[in-house]
């Protein structure tokens, strides 16, 4: 006799999770955990988890797997002190196809919904300013903060005509940009991305920081958030810190936080 079929939701469940990262301001002080899809143990590798959505995106399942991680993270705001916020990404596949399912979860926030960022992937390269500036709205409404995730700062003028029509709260720079500029001493496009990202009053997070060196350097060009190794890694929930371990930041900056 044939083994029954497993339901497409219980596989899901079965092969990832959720894990979450802390976001730190150069006040050494945490102030976002990000939602991570991850695999379960044994299947989890970035190429493996990029090849998987890729393939997600392609047959239209990324709506599910987006509604599934969303779901974990507003369970988050639950359990973190009232202070902190949750992040979460969404990819523009969602948008195009899976928007008002997204939504509805959104419109049953209430009170959360200002302790909550959707990070929309993608958006530097790949993203209909239409859809886009649609759903940057739509969060407005709802008090939910918007920010651009895994942005690539290679067209100053593109750039600046996004930040301008959807005014984001966070810009978060894509973490293979960060250490291609870094190897490579390419300071002037991210300042350039900062200068921009302030007329709008948007802040930076530079991901992939794994190294005092690294931070120090961000720090330099006027970027006040970061994500990364050496901030802190993505863990699960019984594992969460309510301060990152990383505590020596020396400046003189007070930075204007994320909920202001």
């Amino acid at each position: 006799m044939d083994s029954p079929t497993i339901p497409r939701r219980a596989a899901m469940e079965a092969i990832i999770r959720t894990a979450f990262q802390p976001i730190m301001s150069d006040r050494a002080n945490v102030v976002a955990y990000e939602a991570l899809l991850r695999f379960r143990e044994g299947l989890d590798k970035p190429e493996s988890r990029e090849t998987m959505i890729r393939r997600w995106e392609d047959c239209g399942y990324i709506g599910t797997v987006d509604v599934s991680v969303l779901k974990q993270a507003i369970a988050a705001l639950d359990l973190l002190h009232h202070s902190l916020m949750v992040s979460v990404n969404v990819s523009m596949v969602t948008l195009n196809t899976d928007r008002e399912r997204y939504l509805r979860h959104l419109d049953d926030l209430g009170d959360k919904a200002k302790k909550l960022i959707v990070e929309v992937t993608n958006t530097a390269s790949l993203s209909d300013p239409t859809v886009l500036l649609r759903f940057a709205r739509e969060c407005a409404a709802r008090n939910v903060r918007l920010a651009l995730d895994d942005f690539v700062p290679d067209r100053p003028k593109s750039m600046a005509t996004v930040l301008a029509l959807v005014r984001p709260k966070l810009i978060k720079l894509d973490r293979k940009a960060v250490s291609a500029a870094f190897q490579n001493v390419m300071d002037t496009e991210i300042r350039e991305l900062v200068e921009a990202a302030a007329a709008v009053n948007s802040r930076v997070v530079a991901q992939g920081i794994d190294s005092q060196e690294k931070l120090d350097w961000a720090f330099r060009l006027g970027v006040r958030y970061f994500q990364g190794f050496l901030v802190g890694h993505p863990r699960q929930f019984p594992l969460l810190d309510t301060q990152a371990s990383f505590r020596d930041v020396q400046n003189s900056v007070v930075p204007e936080e994320i909920a202001a």
